[in-house]
């Protein structure tokens, strides 16, 4: 047996939610609660009926790319060429990994708290990875500066998020722009910068941030409809990235899964061909933001504002004796309520919770969360409960 798998931790995120209970409140796993447009599928259905089901091109249906290319219409990314249909994000992320990276060689920078199939990836792939942690005392707000200065002479590749996950932080502008400059002075040795933007549609901040491509030639977006159109079971995703890129990575896909599903494409054709916006849903998700901090301000909870997804970093009071995975155990089974503690993002003093449930649900986790959390000596802390972490 290859000596990789003996060494690769599984999914913390995953074993939590194998835990679960029926009758156990969600708050761990980044699933929609929202349902799916089912007439989009009757769509993709009477393609399937007048076309049949056919292997599509290895990169995708052009139809497909092209549309995905003009939504976004990214600076020099503005092409079918520049998209490669990937089954699900995740497999969007592996691409890029395996064909930038060369094992022995080059190093992946992760800019965390992140999301740890990155790293596992990574590890898989046999590359080296090197992390920086965002500083909770700004609640881990982006940093250019923090993240060049963990820029090595073998850093190949950078990968980040905007939105985040965990954190629901969100790359603004300045703080782009700052980054690739910054980059930029690196000259022929720069590094290609890896956006996973699978929360891009459920951005809170106003006005949206553009890509970091508008900022940076070599970038490559990873992005899905799993999080923005309830469809995390289509698995359905892609890779925009300049056209060499785009070549080579279609090779790895294609003796991967020769191409994504024909049927998840014409589900997808159908949602990119609609006048309705592809962030229709973010006004469901604002609302249910603001029952969530009205929710944690009464609890006393400290937390870091979402700026986007549908996560939130809370944080372990001082008091707490044990750590975040133990922590999330107890509180599932003492309290049957699931959350992901934050050490399988790099953050072991936190947990994170999703918001997605219903309200009702959604309060009464928290309220339990709370009870198991909160006590009278985290008062006597610099950390009091109910303090908002993200800077204004």
């Amino acid at each position: 047996m290859n000596p990789v798998f003996s060494e690769l931790a599984p999914s913390v995120i995953r074993a939590m939610n194998a835990r679960k209970r029926p009758g156990d409140i969600d708050l761990g796993l980044g699933e929609p609660t929202l349902k799916p447009p089912v007439e989009k599928f009757l769509e993709a259905l009477k393609w399937v009926e007048r076309n049949g089901c056919p292997y599509t091109a290895n990169a995708g249906d052009p139809g497909l790319r092209r549309a995905i290319a003009r939504r976004y219409n990214h600076p020099r990314l503005s092409e079918a060429e520049n998209v490669c249909i990937t089954v699900g994000s995740q497999e969007a992320l592996f691409l890029a990994i395996k064909t930038l990276c060369t094992p022995g060689q080059d190093e992946v920078l992760i800019v965390e708290p992140a999301y740890p199939a990155y790293g596992k990836i990574c590890q898989l792939e046999n590359i080296a990875v090197h992390r920086v942690c965002l500083s909770p005392q700004t609640g881990f707000a982006p940093d250019a500066e923090r993240v060049l200065a963990a820029v090595t002479p073998v850093t190949r590749l950078i990968i980040l998020a905007s939105p985040a996950n965990p954190t629901g932080r969100v790359w603004k502008d300045d703080a782009q722009q700052a980054l690739a400059e910054g980059l930029n002075r690196f000259g022929d040795r720069r590094p290609w910068v890896l956006i996973d933007e699978v929360y891009r549609e459920l951005c809170y901040v106003d006005p949206r941030p553009q890509s970091f491509a508008h900022w940076y030639d070599r970038t490559l977006l990873a992005g899905s409809l799993s999080k923005s159109h309830a469809l995390t079971g289509l698995r359905l995703g892609w890779l925009i990235a300049p056209r060499q890129v785009i070549e080579a990575a279609s090779k790895a896909h294609q003796f991967l899964v020769t191409a994504a599903s024909t049927f998840s494409q014409q589900v997808a054709m159908a949602i990119f061909s609609s006048p309705e916006p592809l962030d229709a849903a973010r006004g469901h998700y604002r609302q249910q933001r603001q029952f969530l901090i009205q929710e944690l301000e009464r609890l006393r909870l400290s937390y870091i504002i979402p700026e986007g997804a549908f996560y939130a970093l809370l944080a372990l009071p001082p008091h707490a004796q044990k750590n975040s995975l133990d922590t999330a155990i107890g509180l599932l089974e003492n309290q049957r309520v699931l959350t992901i503690p934050g050490s399988a993002f790099g953050a072991e003093d936190w947990l994170r919770i999703s918001w997605v449930a219903p309200a009702s649900e959604l309060r009464t986790g928290l309220e339990r969360l709370a009870a198991h959390l909160v006590s009278p000596s985290q008062l006597d802390t610099n950390l009091t409960p109910g303090t908002n972490l993200s800077p204004t």
